[in-house]
């Protein structure tokens, strides 16, 4: 099929414009929010692919897996030949590179920051030639996010390869660590766009994307001007973050969270109330959880969620590979959900004949390094989010949380934060008042690097660990660790009874594990039923909390015998033992089911406690 015709339908003339560029042009698009990034991205491929690239000539890259995820889904969706191109994050493409290149070592336990810094080395030295080749074009995401390592990453990578690209970004939404050049490192050529003009003076390609397609209540003037403002080189001093402050001053106030906290179930559409810090949005959260109202709570880009329609797969499943037919009568997946999760699939686990091996599928269920693509999350009808988390997405509407920005916060850094966070929606944005203040307050604990709750007048008072999605042991199967159960009515009972939103309780344990860490474990309790035991990563976490550090606990150590103020986050396939899993039923492969926590929980440290009596 020629899409060739087709790579014009639906264009903006300025989107056309970037589209036909030739494949050795060197070219920097400046896109503003809403204005068709990913759109343009996807037809600027089919483009490539239609003028004498192949799939493997391109290589595309993005800053996160987000970015990622959005970029497959719109090309699998087109008719043209980019659903054959394999969008990758930096890092993962980094740990590629180091696996073919430098195979003797063990990459896959490095930090991603060491893997970055390899990654450079290897290109620099030459080492990268061979796996580099074929690539006569790359197309570089979000480039306003790079900063560090990965730009210079990234900027050894063009440097080296000497051929086309296609980079894009927009400077008014670089919201991690954005800088210009840095007067004490001589060496530094500043953020990407300002590498990108001096490398190239004379022939690089500048192109902007402008028309809005995302706003459908035109956006105030104000905000378009300081989007241009932030866009300006060098446009960074305190007038404009005064500007970008008093634009958010002046939208419409919603009030208070309580008053209306009721009306969010009546509106249409998609709805997200933002906030500056992850710590705000969990005490959001927990007012939600109280009023009865449903939400979900924005997780982490790379915090995804197995899908459980792969537990059947592995439990029934009786060879080491499946078909796409056996596929698709263990997982029940029919129609567009099965055409985008087998191919995905086999992207990192094929085996001959077009099969997936489940002994590397299985492997990487362990990793957590399932292709974004499978792993899609229900949409819910209201969102809390930090403004970080927001970053890429949109809404219906949006509400923002008003806060008071900490003295030695970056004002400029802040600014563009609530720039990006106030072209989220598609019509309409209100500020929320301040949440109310009490005795007890948010903040990050740098020992575990959890949000705690602490209160004002003990310093020393521990109220509360914020729960994340791996806080539940998966090594193995609930029901034949901490308490005993039969672990198949368990998998049926995650299966039919537990929901996103439900509240759980931890319970302390009456004995210690048999593991030598000398904190205790708490069951998940569901209805008043134990449906999970807590991590030894939670257990160490909630140590460096409470004491600092799990190798210098008092001998008296106080622990809370209760949390409270947790909920489910989702269900998901976990891998764990595979004998454990084989001994209780479960199949061979060591594959089931179990809870996600998340929530601010709140410690009771005694019977009579109560669950708010320290707010």
């Amino acid at each position: 099929m020629n899409t060739a015709g087709a790579v014009t339908v639906a264009l903006t003339a300025e989107q056309q414009e970037a589209v036909r560029q030739p494949a050795d042009t060197r070219l920097l698009i400046i896109a503003a929010a809403g204005t068709g990034k990913t759109h343009t991205l996807v037809r600027r491929l089919e483009y490539l692919l239609e003028h004498d690239l192949t799939a493997d000539e391109i290589l595309v890259l993005s800053f996160s897996r987000a970015a990622v995820g959005e970029l497959a889904t719109r090309a699998r969706a087109s008719a043209g030949s980019s659903r054959f191109v394999v969008a990758r994050t930096f890092d993962a493409w980094a740990l590629d590179l180091l696996v073919h290149t430098r195979a003797a070592e063990d990459w896959h336990h490095r930090s991603f920051d060491e893997r970055i810094t390899a990654a450079t080395d290897v290109i620099i030295s030459g080492q990268a030639d061979e796996y580099t080749a074929r690539v006569r074009h790359v197309l570089l995401d979000e480039i306003q996010d790079l900063e560090g390592d990965r730009r210079e990453l990234v900027k050894s990578l063009l440097t080296w390869l000497d051929c086309g690209f296609t980079i894009v970004g927009d400077p008014a939404q670089a919201i991690y660590g954005f800088q210009v050049r840095d007067a004490s490192r001589p060496d530094d050529d500043g953020d990407m766009f300002t590498w990108a003009r001096e490398t190239y003076p004379d022939d690089l390609v500048e192109l902007a994307l402008t028309r809005d397609f995302r706003a459908r209540t035109p956006r105030p003037d104000g905000i378009l001007r300081c989007g241009e403002a932030l866009r300006t080189a060098g446009d960074t001093g305190p007038e404009l973050a005064k500007q970008i402050r008093d634009e958010f001053a002046g939208a419409l106030g919603a009030g208070r969270l309580a008053d209306i906290v009721h009306g969010f179930t009546h509106f249409d559409g998609t709805t997200a109330i933002l906030c500056r810090t992850n710590g705000q949005a969990l005490n959001v959260s927990a007012a939600l959880h109280r009023a009865g109202v449903d939400h979900r709570l924005q997780r982490r880009a790379h915090d995804e969620v197995n899908p459980r329609w792969l537990v059947p797969l592995f439990r029934h499943h009786r060879g080491l590979s499946v078909d796409r037919d056996a596929f698709a009568e263990h997982t029940g997946l029919t129609g567009e959900p099965l055409d985008v999760a087998w191919p995905a699939l086999l992207t990192v686990s094929r085996t001959g004949n077009n099969r997936l091996d489940l002994g590397r599928l299985r492997a990487v269920v362990a990793a957590g390094r399932l292709p974004r693509a499978v792993c899609f999350t229900d949409t819910a009808a209201l969102t809390v989010s930090s403004m970080h988390r927001a970053k890429g997405l949109e809404y219906d509407r949006v509400f923002l949380l008003e806060d008071t920005v900490p003295e030695d916060s970056d004002e400029m850094e802040h600014a563009r934060l609530l720039y990006m966070a106030m072209t989220r929606c598609r019509d309409d944005f209100y500020r929320l008042d301040p949440l109310p203040r009490s005795k007890v307050y948010v903040k990050t604990c740098r020992h575990s690097g959890r949000w705690g709750r602490y209160q004002f007048q003990f310093a020393g008072r521990r109220l509360g660990l914020a729960l994340s999605g791996d806080d539940v042991s998966s090594d193995r199967p609930a029901g034949t660790e901490g308490f005993m159960a039969d672990p198949l009515e368990l998998q049926e009972y995650l299966i039919h009874e537990v929901k996103p939103g439900d509240p759980v309780v931890l319970t302390v344990l009456d004995h210690m594990p048999d593991d030598g860490l000398a904190v205790p474990a708490y069951t998940v309790n569901h209805g008043g039923r134990p449906i999970g035991v807590v991590s030894h990563s939670f257990r160490m976490d909630l140590a460096r909390y409470m004491y600092r550090s799990p190798a210098r606990l008092p001998d008296e150590a106080s622990w809370p015998s209760a949390m409270t103020n947790c909920w489910i986050d989702d269900v998901e396939a976990v891998a764990g033992g595979e004998a454990q899993g084989r001994r209780v039923g479960l199949g061979e492969h060591g594959v089931w089911l179990a809870p996600r926590l998340t929530g601010l929980s709140s410690f009771r440290y005694h019977r009579n406690d109560t669950e708010h009596d320290d707010e």
